[in-house]
């Protein structure tokens, strides 16, 4: 019986993740690296400190890492993020769920102001009880910080009563290593196998999905 809902932002309530590798390229580039646009799509949902490694080597790191991590975010922001759009029937879903009584909080990686335009884009705000963004943690996914730091801002909540709705692998890790269940959505790019490998209980094509199922899946409040 689920009190409350996590949901993650970036590929499972907008439409970013494409833009995120792009910005990944650019920036691994930018400082005299290649990096294969599908290979760093795969990475997007970890933090950065854990992308770097998957293409550059540690003596790099050591040299352009904080620059290259730097420069994403400003591309990021100032090429894409007025690009970025919401999956549909975001606010449908939310508004179902809080229909059953259930708690909301957002939970994401991403700088504090990013998380915040998402929330104005995705018009939510007043459904939600609380936000968490890369600000509140010292790590990113796929270690659990985010979701602690989550649970955090509910009311009367058990963790057991708590279900993490996301769209990578690293969301459904995360969670399972403070036995959290992850709900799964395909909407951020990645394969239904890949999802279930990862832990995830049901898998759903994209918030609309889950909307248009929602009866019968584990987010629906049982009596």
């Amino acid at each position: 019986m689920p009190k409350a809902i996590i949901f993650d932002i970036d590929g499972t309530l907008v439409d970013s993740v494409h833009f995120h590798a792009e910005a990944w390229v650019k920036a691994f580039k930018q400082y005299g690296y290649d990096a294969d646009f599908d290979k760093v799509r795969q990475q997007i949902g970890k933090g950065g400190e854990y992308i770097l490694p998957e293409f550059i080597s540690q003596e790099e790191i050591e040299k352009d890492g904080e620059k290259i991590s730097d420069y994403r975010k400003e591309y990021y922001q100032k090429n894409f993020l007025d690009q970025i759009k919401p999956f549909p029937k975001v606010r449908e879903l939310f508004e179902r769920v809080k229909a059953d009584g259930t708690q909301i909080v957002l939970a994401s990686s991403a700088r504090p102001k990013t998380v915040e335009h998402y929330e104005e884009l995705l018009g939510i705000k007043d459904l939600i009880n609380g936000v968490t963004s890369r600000g509140d943690v010292e790590q990113a996914k796929p270690n659990p910080d985010i979701f602690i730091a989550a649970l955090n801002h509910l009311e009367n909540v058990s963790k057991e009563s708590v279900i993490v709705v996301g769209d990578s692998p690293y969301d459904a890790q995360a969670a399972e290593k403070i036995s959290l269940s992850t709900v799964g959505v395909l909407s951020g790019g990645f394969s239904e196998d890949v999802l279930k490998e990862a832990g995830c209980i049901a898998i759903y094509k994209d918030p609309a999905d889950l909307l248009d199922r929602y009866e019968e899946s584990p987010l629906r409040a049982q009596e």
